[in-house]
């Protein structure tokens, strides 16, 4: 029974854990990622995921999933990211969105936008 309990107990505080980092500014500093959710000729739009989770002028490097062309190996995944460019943050239109400037690089709907680590 208390071994039980004490597995909760440490299960729930890692969860705490967890969220507390996600929230925090390092997070956002290190780790932030979203995705494309617009892009054409008028604009770039990215959902950012989460509050406060962009900031105008940073750089995100942008990947695409692309499935690998040779067959993966048991154990490993089809699928690979490639780098396709890089996008500047222009203006949060929310607390979920914001409007980016491709610098570089072709960006489509649905590519992987993160935090660029220079």
């Amino acid at each position: 029974m208390n071994t039980q309990l004490m597995r909760y107990a440490v299960i729930f505080s890692l969860f705490l854990f967890v969220a507390g980092c996600a929230s925090s500014p390092f997070y956002h500093r290190q780790i932030m990622a979203g995705q494309v959710v617009q892009a054409d000729e008028t604009r770039t739009i990215i959902c950012i995921g989460e509050p406060n989770g962009a900031e105008t002028g940073q750089l995100l490097d942008t990947y695409r999933a692309v499935q690998r062309s040779e067959a993966a190996e048991e154990g490993q995944s089809a699928w690979a990211r490639e780098w396709v460019g890089t996008v500047r943050v222009d203006e949060i239109i929310d607390a979920h969105f914001a409007t980016v400037e491709v610098v570089e690089g072709e960006v489509m709907k649905n590519d992987i936008v993160e935090l660029e680590r220079r």
